[in-house]
């Protein structure tokens, strides 16, 4: 598990003029949902993006030193609200968590090696799934479950169910669902096979006109 500290601080309900200038100032304002009331709360917007910039993103832990709060939490980003001209964070919200309770997340499959089915015979790689959901406690929580695709060959189709996870993680997404596969390299004629091949059929189908208008003639 990746824990990182998020300070911040205790904020009033307000209209939406504040929660402006606190955009303005550099500062986001957000909602912590916990198992008892929820906080609504201010941090610096520019330490959340360095946050998600750490590999593992939304799916590392936070420790909340708010001031104002009652306590230090263990949370986890729910969700962002993003501007959708100017990418500008505009809300967090961010979920308590029970560091000795399982949690749900996605993982993306980051892929590793270069298919031997690709490389060695010219096969085309196709990838159905680039992430996975997970269950597990959040000391276990893994930033990215990586897929070492150097084995698979031409014809193969790895499915979810032949993902390699460790005995701390439970992988929830349905076992037949395929995550990556390669296939037959598609035929393609150059230029001249193509010509000679528009010519042939040319030439068949005038021999049929002839045979046609001599079997006219004969009558």
């Amino acid at each position: 598990m990746s824990e990182m500290l998020l300070a911040g601080s205790v904020r009033k309900a307000g209209r939406k003029g504040p929660a402006r200038r606190l955009r303005v100032e550099g500062k986001l304002p957000g909602v912590v949902y916990g198992a008892g009331e929820n906080v609504l709360v201010t941090v610096e917007a520019r330490n959340l993006l360095k946050m998600l910039e750490v590999k593992g993103g939304v799916n590392n832990i936070l420790l909340t030193k708010f001031e104002g709060d009652s306590k230090d939490r263990h949370v986890m980003i729910k969700s962002l609200d993003v501007h959708p001209i100017t990418d500008l964070l505009l809300h967090v919200d961010l979920l308590e968590i029970d560091v000795n309770k399982p949690v749900r997340i996605d993982v993306d499959i980051e892929l590793t090696g270069v298919s031997k089915g690709v490389k060695e015979k010219g096969g085309q790689l196709h990838v159905t799934k680039d992430r996975v959901r997970l269950e597990c406690l959040p000391k276990n929580i893994i930033p990215v479950l990586s897929l070492d695709i150097t084995d698979l060959d031409i014809g193969e189709t790895w499915r979810v169910k032949d993902l390699k996870v460790g005995e701390n993680l439970t992988i929830l997404d349905s076992p037949d669902s395929v995550v990556i596969s390669v296939a037959e390299p598609k035929v393609v004629l150059d230029k001249e096979e193509t010509a000679d091949g528009d010519a042939s059929t040319a030439e068949g189908d005038a021999s049929e006109d002839d045979k046609k208008e001599e079997g006219g003639a004969k009558k």
